[in-house]
């Protein structure tokens, strides 16, 4: 398969999950700055999401990039990996209308765990499928993936803790700061391989 498709259709179902995710802040219940206060977890909840989408798209975009082919067990290994973003708006929407309640920021840390490890397995399957030394070489330069599982471990078990729960929030966006300019590795990689 080529590998165009893959890309193609990859950053369709993003940009609708980032679509569904703003269509979840209602229109404010009033005319004044307290109505319109009153979306602002729901808001904030936007915000992180859409960084965090954002960002896993951009790694994803520089992924694909360095990937010469497409098999089966990378399309399955894609499909798993956006499954796990389209859920997204779905807790996005329960933290930000519970106001970052316990149970839901707890949901919100295990999805972006998850998202990871279901990055990282694609990654691996790119690698294995096809003997991908330029992609086993960009990621055995970095330990980002590393950092990465330990702050979204930290912040899955900082949200069993009442009183710093939104410290939870802080260690998600540290993490995806990391990621926030795409992958250089890749980039870097990618660019070496194409002279």
């Amino acid at each position: 398969m080529d590998k165009s498709r893959l890309e193609a259709f990859s950053d369709g179902v993003i940009a609708i999950i980032i679509t569904i995710v703003v269509l979840l802040i209602d229109l404010p219940d009033g005319n004044d700055w307290q109505a319109a206060g009153k979306l602002l977890p729901l808001f904030f909840c936007y915000a992180v999401s859409f960084i965090l989408i954002g960002m896993r798209w951009a790694n994803h975009h520089h992924l694909l990039q360095i990937t010469q082919k497409v098999n089966g067990k990378i399309m399955w290994a894609n499909l798993l990996y956006l499954f796990t973003l389209s859920l997204f708006p779905v807790v996005t929407g329960w933290v930000g209308k519970t106001s970052f309640a316990p149970v839901p920021t707890t949901a919100f840390a295990i999805l972006n765990l998850v998202e990871s490890l279901a990055f990282i397995l694609l990654e691996h399957t790119i690698i294995s499928s096809h003997d991908c030394v330029v992609l086993k070489n960009a990621v055995a330069e970095s330990k980002k993936e590393i950092i990465t599982i330990a702050l979204e471990v930290i912040a899955l078990i900082v949200s069993f803790i009442p009183q710093i729960r939104i410290v939870t929030y802080i260690l998600l966006l540290i993490m995806s700061s990391l990621w926030i300019i795409p992958d250089l590795r890749m980039k870097k990689v990618y660019h070496s391989y194409k002279k």
